[in-house]
């Protein structure tokens, strides 16, 4: 899809994550295995402190070049990530356009102390090409990475991260925000407000302040 398609993407994406918002929340925002159905989704549980595995694996970006989720991706940022596919036309589209407001609400903090990440589910079909695509119609900034690899190897990434599903139509709709540095993770099921995203960046950031604080006190 050319760029200048991308608006009524966004917009279409919006009105329907809209008009989700308020309606009573569910555990996932999936419909079984028909993903391209309009799913019965609400909005984002309460945050709650997530237990995941990171494998440093490698894997590829939008761009092709081969990077590790841990080292290369993460490091010691405060990180913002979601699970998508290029060919889903109703959930994903709405998650990756709430992300795309978590992008300007963060400002020039995204790739200086926050990163934002999707994975895809779906990485037999989702070649980096087909990610730089999907990147370009949510105007991703470089900041924003979207992730692909190898199946078993992104499918070990996705089961640490406690996302992954036989089914990738049927993947938990949810969004991880976590610490590279101090290893503090929670977990939001649904579509989550942009501010509620921020909100939690906001915390872990602060989380970091404190302890920092502490310390220098103490000497």
């Amino acid at each position: 899809m050319k760029d200048s398609k991308a608006p009524s993407v966004i917009l279409s994406a919006l009105l329907l994550g809209a008009a989700f918002i308020g309606a009573p929340p569910v555990a996932s925002a999936h419909d079984g295995k028909r993903h391209d159905a309009v799913p019965p989704a609400g909005e984002a549980s309460a945050p709650a402190t997530a237990d995941v595995t990171l494998y440093d694996e490698p894997l590829l970006d939008q761009d092709g070049r081969r990077v590790k989720l841990v080292s290369d991706v993460i490091a010691d940022r405060i990180v913002v990530m979601d699970f998508i596919y290029t060919t889903c036309t109703t959930v994903c589209p709405v998650a990756s356009a709430i992300f795309q407001k978590v992008q300007a609400d963060l400002g020039d903090r995204l790739g200086r102390d926050v990163v934002m990440v999707s994975v895809s589910v779906d990485p037999g079909t989702d070649t980096p090409e087909r990610l730089k695509a999907y990147a370009r119609k949510f105007r991703a900034r470089p900041e924003w990475t979207f992730l692909t690899g190898g199946e078993h190897v992104v499918d070990k990434v996705l089961e640490g991260l406690g996302a992954y599903s036989q089914d990738f139509t049927a993947h938990p709709n949810m969004t991880l925000i976590g610490d590279g540095r101090t290893g503090r993770w929670t977990r939001l099921y649904g579509f989550a407000n942009p501010k509620h995203i921020v909100a939690q960046v906001d915390r872990l950031a602060g989380a970091r302040n404190t302890a920092l604080s502490a310390v220098t006190g103490s000497q």
